[in-house]
């Protein structure tokens, strides 16, 4: 009664009884009345005697902490003042020892200034609100003389009263502070001073027991849009008494954060109640807080909340969160500093570094350690429980010690990354999270489009876990998601949601609940608060039915078990559910027709896929052509995959299957192909790590790989050291693949591990072998028979070519020997032989052609031995006139030797093919290649002055009667030049050239500019066209796809790194109108002097800000130069985890090229559509060499496929890249820009030439060659025959 009636006085007087709500009260309200008159002259005191026992008493500093701590959270006083007010009285004044005379002394100088001050403010002519709130407070300032008495001293009285044994007075003293907060919250409420954030809700219009469902007596409201805070949030977050500097920076984001996203955040307050208690009794090692996790919110939420109210005891949290946050620019960092530590959870196996860290953290000396851990593992994604995750639990076990388990449930209204979550699951990969994201996120958040309602959180009963537990850790998980499910909360949003989902109305759903006795949502429940319904969004709408679907799942047991146990793995209520159930039944029934329906959509797909060749579709596969719009993803996903585990074939067979397709290539001694121990057995004419890797392009030494860290995380790093991202992770790639091909990369299950193959003996007799030798000049290094050169030599570097090295399955004939010449003579004896013996001779240069045009013809047309004559030996230099700039070397020479060796000369062949590193002068020269630089240095056939061939009939040639020259231009009839260019080795091989050299440049420079789109890029790149002589030496525009995949394989950055790229991107792009999805690059590269480089680069600039461009400096363009010869090993990096890629080139007029673009990406897009395949297709375009009348289109294309299947995935992708180049033939495009056609696209042949030169063609092939020693059946020579 006088803590009543002292605390009434702190406020206005009010001569009513309106403010009591029971007789008791008024009876205490007349008592405080007759006191007032004398409570500064008496003091009357009921109180136990002395004898009662000491659970009986309390003292007044536990009374002033309740006070002070229920006070601070329902927002009745200042946390910060209450605190330091406690600490003068109950620390600093008893140190003093003051007596009470002293503390009047020390009291006065306080008062009498403030009674001064007031007298003052009476004179003033206005009131000021805070002096009257001053004024009604100053009766009370002698108080603290009242109490001084008690604070510092106990008191024992002596009386009749006796307390029994049972009273508890702790409890009592709580009582009275709870008293003393409803008297205040009344006279609030009646003077409307300010809203409360401590609720009790009794006699709700939606709590009635009656109808069976429950609410909660009391939550506090801590976040949120209607919550109210007495003080800015800022200094709220400082003057918080737990929390470091970040901490305390995020609890002041977050508070706005909260208040922009939600309604109100609330807290079931008397369901943590027992945790304290719980702590005190057991002494734990530590307290595992074990929430839902249906969002990123969720361990904000939890950590705000131990921020928030430090009263309940439970200390801000270290949170077990994925390792993919550590890798956010800065975010990672504050995480950590958040208490966050990051580990792997991959389902597969625990981190190995968990019980590291978790002994770090429980060795602290504070006691206990709280820990943060969502035992669902990855966020659910349609809201529903998620089978439980055991290995957090089980190392924590291990560690021994006693540990408290905290489940607690978050219930949302609607989710704040609701829509990434149903993106994802329509997709098959999880979106990765970035910066940009988070961003956009946030745009979103500060233009108010995000909402989620409200929030609401609820604790479970604390269990406690022991060491013996450790092999109950099942059984545990189990219990922690029952007891979540049992705090669940049902809003009448969710009812709305639920009832669209089934088509049902809300009063249906209502009922049902209210039969199963489910817990509604403790708050005034009105729709006015909720965040908008997405009512068309079948996979919104369940997202909300999973909520509390849980419920319902007794009742499909017998019908649906299968799917209770996936849709709700754990704990689900264990009611009646024999039959007829009130309200019951009819949600079930819809229910079940979803599922029924699901089941029938895949039902559907597996046979669509399966008269498409795909006797076995994996459940991705299924699901990609099962959608529907009347049934939701997640329960499609389910259902494809139940389908695939009723046909999955039995592993032995699957295995026996696998194992008969193998060619044993141990017979041979040739090692297994394409495994990480491939290169180790190569031919001896390369040697070590600068040799040419087999079954794959590239060196030996370099390779892409993709590893599994440490933290779990999957990089892709580039083995060697000859590229500039050599040895770099490259953390963004696999994110990139997994996103636009719409697949999961595995990296413990690679495709080609070492296949096992061998071929039949070739045709070679002992005979020829001896002729073959004499014509080398008998030495037996340079003449092979071994399975891996003849498998080497008999394929090229198209995808068809790589699948076959890697499987072992040849489709096509290989030659019967291989022989290395090392000069003319010995060309011409193998020519010769051939002539005599009736051989077939096909030239070999590099190997990198992407034609087929090193494959022998079949022995159905062709029944002659086969001898591929390997050139890469005769590579020397014959001679140089710097001059006159002219070189004359052998044809064999790579272009990476010949440019190594004229730099050192001080000059440049100016021709860089994007496979210089491999391919040969010859090999240029018979597919009449282009390179990068041709805008300066023009294309093969312009730097070609003349060639020496060994035909059938001798060598051809031009004679010189002086040495060491070569005509700039000849008005001398058809050239051998003319005849060799694009030949494809069929007239003959060529042995050597004459070509042109340049003094190496002044200036090498590069520069890069952005455009808004593609078509802004070809208006750039068409307009510079136009500059003839002053275009820059090179000039390439890649579309938005290959931009992406570019920056995809950016290097790993450090954080202040990666975020300084990140701000400069975005002011780019924002400046320059720019669209992620959108923009274009063009990378320029300038070579000349000095002077003329400049002129370029002024060129270069009043052209892209004429078309909107912006320049984005040199290091992009450099790196994406780079990454031309790095980017080659991918395709077969990717097809070790089933993904087939290629490109394919060609020429179109600058008046088709739009459309021929357009209309190619279109046709893959359908051709991939119409046969059904997994995942999506990646299809990108560049365009690489500019002309007058047009320019060359790149095209890459790749695809996920499944090499188990019936279908060839050879096939599959050969006749879509078919499609493709009849849609460029058709419209507009040329067969071949510089590949050539070799077999590959022979048969197209007579759509671009007339029958009349086919045939004239093939005469003079005849004439030169009449048994047809060259027979490589290539290109114009495809349909050729010996006299």
């Amino acid at each position: 009664v006088v803590c009543r009636y002292i605390l009434s006085k702190s406020f206005q007087e009010y001569d009513s009884d309106a403010a009591f709500d029971t007789d008791e009260e008024k009876k205490e309200s007349r008592i405080s009345s007759a006191l007032e008159s004398k409570c500064l002259q008496i003091i009357k005191t009921v109180s136990w005697d002395v004898a009662s026992p000491n659970t009986s008493s309390f003292s007044w500093i536990s009374y002033a902490f309740a006070i002070v701590h229920l006070g601070a959270v329902c927002g009745h006083v200042n946390r910060v003042i209450a605190y330091a007010g406690l600490l003068v009285s109950a620390k600093i004044f008893p140190e003093l020892n003051l007596s009470l005379e002293n503390f009047r002394r020390i009291h006065s100088i306080f008062k009498i200034p403030i009674n001064a001050f007031l007298d003052l403010c009476n004179w003033l002519p206005w009131k000021l609100k805070s002096v009257g709130n001053l004024k009604s407070l100053s009766p009370l300032f002698d108080l603290p003389l009242l109490f001084f008495p008690f604070s510092n001293q106990n008191f024992h009285f002596k009386s009749d009263l006796v307390a029994p044994d049972d009273f508890d007075a702790e409890r009592y003293m709580f009582s009275c502070v709870v008293a003393a907060h409803r008297f205040i919250q009344k006279y609030d409420k009646r003077m409307n001073r300010h809203r409360s954030n401590l609720r009790k809700y009794e006699n709700d219009s939606i709590s009635n027991d009656s109808d069976g469902l429950r609410s909660h007596p009391c939550t506090l409201v801590i976040a949120g849009e209607k919550h109210t805070k007495p003080t800015s949030d800022l200094l709220w977050a400082c003057t918080q008494p737990n929390g470091n500097l970040c901490i305390r920076f995020g609890g002041w984001l977050l508070a706005k954060l909260f208040r922009m996203t939600s309604t109100e955040i609330e807290i079931d307050v008397a369901s943590f109640t027992s945790m304290a208690k719980q702590i005190l009794q057991k002494s734990p090692d530590s307290v595992i807080i074990a929430p839902t996790h249906r969002s990123y919110y969720d361990f904000l939420i939890i950590s705000y909340i131990c921020f928030v109210l430090p009263e309940l005891g439970i200390d801000i949290p270290h949170i077990a969160a994925a390792f993919e946050f550590s890798n956010l620019p800065f975010l990672g960092w504050i995480a950590a500093s958040m208490n966050a530590f990051f580990i792997k959870r991959d389902g597969k196996k625990r981190d190995f570094r968990l019980k590291q860290i978790l002994t770090s953290i429980m060795s602290k000396k504070q006691k206990p350690s709280f820990l943060e851990v969502f035992v669902e593992g990855k966020r659910s994604r349609n809201r529903s429980f998620v089978k439980p995750k055991t290995g957090f639990l089980r190392c924590i076990a291990e560690l021994g010690g006693n540990h408290l388990v905290l489940p607690i449930t978050i219930n949302y209204e609607a989710l704040p990354d609701q829509s990434s979550l149903i993106n994802e699951a329509s997709r098959n990969c999880r979106e990765n999270m970035s910066l940009s994201k988070l961003f956009c996120w946030m745009y979103r958040v500060l233009s108010g489009e995000v909402n989620i309602g409200r929030v609401y959180i609820s604790a479970s009963e604390v269990f406690e876990m022991t060491p013996r537990d450790s092999k109950r850790v099942d059984k545990i998980s189990q219990t922690i998601l029952s007891r979540q499910q049992e705090r669940i909360v049902v809003s009448r949003y969710h009812i709305r949601a639920a009832s669209c989902a089934l088509g049902v109305s809300e009063k249906e759903v209502f009922d049902s609940l209210g039969h199963l006795r489910c817990t509604l949502w403790p708050s005034l429940d009105t729709m006015t608060l909720h965040p908008r319904i997405n009512e068309s969004n079948q996979d919104f709408l369940w997202s909300c039915l999973m909520h509390f679907g849980h419920v319902f799942a007794p009742f499909l047991e017998s019908t649906h078990k299968e799917w209770v146990a996936i849709l709700f793995p754990a704990g689900h209520r264990a009611c009646s559910a024999t039959s007829n159930v009130t309200g019951v039944d009819t949600i079930v029934s819809k229910i079940a027709n979803k599922i029924d329906t699901a089941e029938e959509i895949v039902e559907d797909a597996v046979s669509k896929l399966r008269s498409k060749g795909f006797p076995t579709p994996t459940a991705e596969h299924i699901f990609q052509y099962a959608h529907s719009d009347e049934v939701p993803m997640s329960l499609l996903r389910t259902a494809a995959q139940m389908a695939v585990e009723k046909y999955t074939l039995n592993e032995s067979s699957v295995n026996s299957i696998a194992s008969s397709r193998k060619i044993n290539l141990v017979q041979q001694q040739v090692n297994p192909l394409f495994s990480h121990r491939l290169n180790n057995g190569s031919s001896n004419r390369d040697n070590g790590g600068s040799g040419e890797s087999f079954g794959s392009w590239g060196f030996k030494d370099s390779r892409f790989v993709l590893n599994t860290l440490p933290n779990g995380s999957n990089v892709v790093i580039m083995k060697g050291g000859r590229y500039s991202i050599s040895g770099k992770p490259l953390p963004k790639l696999v994110g990139f693949i997994e996103e636009e091909l719409n697949i999961k990369l595995d990296p413990n299950n690679e495709t080609f591990q070492g296949v096992d193959f061998f071929l039949p003996d070739g045709k070679l007799t002992s005979e020829d072998t001896l002729r073959i030798l004499t014509a080398i000049d008998d030495d037996v290094s340079r003449l092979s028979t071994a399975a891996e050169d003849r498998a080497r030599h008999g394929t090229g570097h198209t995808q068809d070519d790589i699948y076959s090295l890697r499987s072992g399955s040849f489709r096509t004939r290989l030659p019967d020997a291989v022989v290395w010449p090392r000069s003319v003579s010995e060309v011409q004896a193998l020519a010769s032989l051939a002539s005599t013996y009736n051989w077939c001779l096909i030239p070999f240069g590099g190997g990198t052609n992407v034609t087929h045009s090193t494959h022998c013809p079949s022995s159905t047309i062709d029944p002659r031995l086969m001898v591929s004559v390997d050139m890469k030996l005769m590579n020397n230099v014959l001679w140089v006139n710097e001059e006159d700039g002219l070189l004359h070397v052998e044809a064999g020479i790579t272009g990476r030797d010949l440019i190594e060796r004229m730099r050192r000369l001080g000059f440049t062949i100016g021709h860089e093919p994007d496979s210089y590193e491999f391919s040969t002068l010859g090999g240029w020269i018979a597919t009449k290649a282009s390179g990068m630089k041709q805008n300066k240095y023009g294309n093969i056939e312009d730097i070609v002055k003349e060639v020496t061939v060994v035909s059938a009939k001798g060598i051809m040639s031009h004679k010189h009667k002086a040495n060491k020259v070569s005509f700039g231009r000849s008005s001398a009839g058809i050239e051998p030049k003319s005849l060799m260019l694009g030949s494809e080795g069929c007239l003959g091989v060529i042995t050597s050239a004459v070509i042109k050299i340049w003094p190496l440049a002044e200036e090498i420079c590069h520069e890069s500019v952005l455009f808004p789109s593609f078509d802004v890029g070809l208006r750039f790149v068409k307009d510079l066209s136009n500059q003839r002589t002053l275009k820059p030496a090179s000039c390439r525009l890649l579309d938005n796809e290959q931009f992406r995949l570019g920056q995809a394989m950016t290097g790993e950055q450090s954080s202040l790194e990666s975020f300084r790229s990140y701000v400069s991107k975005k002011m780019g792009f924002y400046l320059g109108n720019l669209s992620g999805k959108t923009v274009a690059c063009a990378t320029i590269t300038f070579e000349g002097s000095t002077a003329e480089v400049q002129l370029q680069k002024k060129i270069i600039c009043e052209l892209s800000a004429a078309h909107g461009g912006i320049l984005a400096g040199s290091r992009v363009s450099k790196s994406g130069y780079d990454l031309t010869f790095a980017i080659a090993y991918l395709r077969d990096f990717a097809m070790n985890y089933n993904i087939l890629g290629e490109s394919f080139e060609t020429f179109v007029p600058w008046s088709k090229l739009r459309d021929v673009i357009e209309i190619t990406k279109k046709t893959i897009l359908s051709e991939h559509k119409s046969r059904a395949l997994p995942g999506l297709p990646f299809v990108c375009s560049r365009i690489t060499q500019i002309y007058d009348e047009g320019a060359c289109v790149y095209f890459y294309f790749c695809m996920a496929v499944n090499f188990n299947g019936a279908l060839d995935p050879r096939d599959v992708f050969g006749e879509i890249e078919a499609s493709a180049r009849r849609e460029i033939l058709d419209n507009g495009g040329s067969l071949s820009h510089h590949h050539g056609i070799g077999k590959l696209r022979s048969s197209f042949v007579s759509e671009i030439y007339s029958d009349g030169y086919l045939e004239s063609i093939n005469a003079v092939k005849s004439a030169l060659d009449p048994v047809n020693v060259f027979g490589a059946r290539n290109g114009v020579f495809a349909e050729s025959k010996p006299c």
